[in-house]
């Protein structure tokens, strides 16, 4: 009889601990924790779960909802995305930072008109801030609409001249443009800004591509690759180089290889048949 109660008095301890408030405070601040280093990290089906688990806990953790949310878009699941970030601003309707991620998820979406929606309202309460013209920019360019968005990314960099988004994202425009020389010029400024970039190496390596510099357009493609390994776009525009360059093997092995890691990489399939017909 005492050893069964002694049992029976440490499970009831056990029991109450575990459902104690305190308890349940640490469970969920930890597990927040973890999904955000998850985050952080780049483990988004981690976090994905782990914040899911934090919101079983607690409803009412809108971090966890907005954190969530983030995750959902890194992984392409943009509508799980819009519905967390709907939440947030439904529970903190003065929390206007939501509007950020969600209109990057409208345009994500290409529901532009929701987009401009959104711009609106952001334009209205932060006029100052450069962002707002760099994601009018991105919705321009993404609808092949370059002057617009040469126009919003000048505007974001009057704001502020050191806006790395807005010197990439303007030279990305004036090389659709054909306006090299430019374009190689903003990309520069973006080094300037954060160097070693690999988002800016990669489209400069096509600028200098289209200058002629087959040598710098190849070495600087190869620092790109070098910071970000089995990029299917990397490895893309590595073939092209290789194309001009004559080196056809090695060409096909990296646009093949670009397929194999982005089926949808049309740009692959015209640099395959590019290459065929040099060959």
């Amino acid at each position: 009889m005492l050893a069964k109660s002694i049992v029976y008095s440490l499970l009831c301890v056990i029991f109450f601990s575990a459902c104690s408030p305190i308890n349940k405070r640490n469970r969920i601040k930890k597990s927040f924790e973890l999904a955000t280093q998850k985050l952080d990290d780049a483990y988004y089906d981690d976090a994905i779960v782990l914040y899911s688990q934090v919101i079983k806990m607690d409803h009412e953790l809108v971090d966890a909802y907005l954190n969530r949310g983030v995750a959902y878009y890194e992984t392409g699941h943009f509508s799980l995305a819009l519905a967390d970030y709907n939440h947030v601003r439904q529970q903190l309707p003065d929390f206007n930072d939501v509007l950020f991620n969600r209109v990057y998820t409208y345009l994500a979406m290409e529901r532009y008109n929701m987009a401009t929606d959104d711009l609106e309202l952001l334009t209205r309460l932060y006029p100052d801030t450069a962002l707002v013209d760099v994601i009018r920019g991105l919705m321009f360019g993404q609808q092949k609409n370059f002057i617009e968005a040469k126009d919003s990314f000048e505007k974001a960099l009057v704001k502020d001249s050191n806006q790395f988004d807005a010197w990439t994202n303007l030279g990305v425009i004036n090389f659709h443009l054909k306006e090299y020389d430019k374009a190689e010029s903003d990309f520069a400024r973006a080094l300037q800004i954060r160097g070693n970039s690999p988002e800016v190496l990669n489209p400069l390596s096509l600028v200098y591509l289209n200058q002629g510099k087959l040598e710098q357009a190849d070495s600087t493609i190869d620092v790109a690759i070098g910071l970000m390994a089995d990029q299917a776009y990397f490895l893309n525009n590595k073939g092209l180089i290789q194309i001009h360059l004559g080196n056809y093997a090695l060409a096909d092995s990296l646009i093949n290889r670009s397929l194999i890691l982005d089926p949808s990489n049309e740009e692959a399939r015209t640099n395959l048949e590019l290459l065929n017909s040099k060959r």
